[in-house]
């Protein structure tokens, strides 16, 4: 048994224990959440990511503003240069906010604020000085110093599977499933990607869907979905946490990718990976290149580099009736 296995079976103990001693502490209420002037919403989910957390946090956030709240959005800022930072989304460029930031800030209402911060409970109390009545919490199952009037987790068709319904780093999980019990509202992501896929039981479904026409580059001409899925010679680049999920995708839309790349979720793109891409490019005579939103937010400035135009897939970014329903009867 070599030396990184050994410390795998050692640590992941401690990890078990430290998610039930935490999880004692706040059922049994010896641990004291804290509470805001406002009322709060967790989105989270009990695996590694690749739920769907930012696009329903979106899509959440234009119903509940159409419906005449005053929404804001506390997010962490995954891959952000200073982690430890806090502050209001102002525009900042996608290296000092994160890169899912910008991708909210391109989708949501302009009236919603961000606020970037690993201190959930803080950045609560400041959307809520600000004047929020609802305050969103992305990515805040596991974050329990906050007391929340609605948690929704989503599950995806891929935390079903028997094998992956293990605590990492065995399986998917950040969490055990026993966990759900403290969830208000559950809701199975991603239904139509899967052949033959179960929905959790008493889960809500939920669909993926996509705008018709893609966002591109600078200089690459306009197209829609149905016209690029004709195209030849395109490669796929993602930095996501379940790559397959956008594979499925792009199957989905009958696009063919002649090449792959995939990179490690929240990737910075730099001139050596650029320098392969490149490479790639030229090597397989690639005429376009297609990704997710979160990637096309730091790929779009190498496109000179590049050489090709960029384009990505647009999530429609709007819920059903029976999960908006679901969460407005609990408000």
């Amino acid at each position: 048994m070599n030396n990184l296995l050994k410390a795998i079976l050692f640590i992941l103990p401690l990890h078990l224990l430290f998610i039930k001693i935490k999880n004692f502490l706040f059922d049994s209420g010896i641990a004291k959440p804290t509470k805001v002037d406002a009322t709060v919403l967790s989105i989270g989910n009990i695996s590694l990511g690749g739920t769907g957390k930012t696009p329903f946090t979106i899509s959440l956030s234009n119903f509940l503003s159409t419906k005449g709240f005053s929404v804001g959005i506390v997010t962490r800022g995954y891959g952000r240069k200073n982690p430890s930072s806090s502050f209001l989304y102002n525009g900042q460029p996608w290296e000092e906010c994160g890169d899912e930031v910008v991708v909210l800030k391109n989708n949501l209402k302009s009236s919603i604020p961000i606020y970037i911060s690993r201190n959930k409970a803080g950045g609560a109390k400041a959307l809520s000085d600000l004047g929020c009545n609802i305050v969103i919490l992305d990515d805040a199952f596991q974050h329990r110093k906050l007391i929340r009037d609605i948690d929704i987790v989503l599950v995806s068709p891929d935390e079903l599977k028997i094998k992956n319904q293990y605590i990492f780093p065995w399986g998917l999980l950040r969490e055990p499933f026993s966990s759900l019990r403290r969830a208000d509202i559950i809701i199975t992501t991603k239904i139509n990607l899967y052949n033959n896929v179960n929905i959790l039981k008493g889960s809500l479904p939920l669909k993926t869907k996509f705008q018709d026409n893609l966002i591109g580059s600078k200089n690459a001409p306009k197209i829609n979905i149905n016209a690029f899925s004709k195209s030849k010679n395109i490669m796929s680049i993602c930095a996501i946490g379940k790559p397959k999920s956008f594979e499925r995708s792009l199957s989905s839309l009958n696009i063919k990718t002649k090449k792959s790349l995939c990179y490690p979720d929240h990737f910075k793109f730099d001139d050596r990976s650029i320098k392969n891409i490149v490479s790639e490019v030229k090597k397989n005579k690639i005429s376009s290149i297609i990704c997710t939103e979160k990637d096309f937010v730091k790929l779009v400035s190498f496109e000179k580099k590049i050489g090709v135009p960029i384009y990505a897939i647009v999530l429609d970014y709007s819920l059903d009736n029976e999960i908006e329903d679901a969460i407005l009867c609990r408000l």
